[in-house]
């Protein structure tokens, strides 16, 4: 008799509008609180900061969080977490920008045409489960697709767990900025640059 193939415990999509509310929260997931503080410096009052992300991610398609650049995470039919990325543009000229992402900018210069895995969050009730690993999996997938031999991404060093688990999927530091607290964010640290260099052929 004949056993029935045991399905993988997540799976990948490709997001679509529909996905937009769950990846608003997911991207304040990743980035800890930073993309909903950027959001409010846009919104008018009485807006709220995540209209302002939810708009942002379903309509400009010029800007890196747009839905197109997301890999949605299934588990058994539910959304567990998801995956932006992208490859970092040259820069092309200094960029007038707020302090707090200021060290974020220097550092995504250096890594500039690199595969940039930018925000990377499952939610809390999938968590512990090995669905980080397989988002890392799955950035590596796609690094490779565009063609790109080099996965970057950034990580505070007062986020202990996610930086433990990449340096245990193999990436590197490759330099440090300081860390600009803001209103409702983690205590100062330093922002930590990790590079991981592929094998096309893995």
């Amino acid at each position: 008799m004949l056993s029935t193939p045991v399905p993988p415990p997540i799976t990948f999509r490709s997001a679509t509008q529909e996905d937009c509310a769950h990846l608003v929260l997911l991207a304040d997931m990743a980035t800890r609180r930073l993309t909903s503080f950027l959001w409010a410096q846009m919104a008018a009052p009485g807006q709220s900061a995540y209209e302002i992300g939810r708009n942002v991610i379903r309509n400009d398609e010029s800007h890196f969080t747009h839905f197109k650049n997301w890999r949605v995470a299934e588990h058994h039919g539910q959304i567990a977490g998801a995956l932006n990325g992208y490859i970092i543009p040259e820069v092309s000229g200094p960029a007038a920008t707020i302090k707090v992402v200021t060290p974020l900018n220097e550092l995504k210069a250096m890594a500039a045409g690199t595969w940039y895995m930018s925000a990377a969050a499952i939610y809390p009730e999938h968590q512990s489960k090995g669905f980080g690993k397989s988002l890392l999996v799955e950035a590596e997938s796609l690094a490779r697709s565009a063609g790109n031999d080099c996965l970057t991404l950034l990580v505070g060093s007062f986020n202990p767990r996610a930086y433990g688990l990449y340096r245990k999927s193999g990436f590197t530091e490759w330099d440090r900025r300081p860390f600009f607290p803001f209103p409702g964010s983690d205590e100062p640290g330093e922002w930590i640059l990790m590079v991981k260099e592929l094998s096309r052929n893995s």
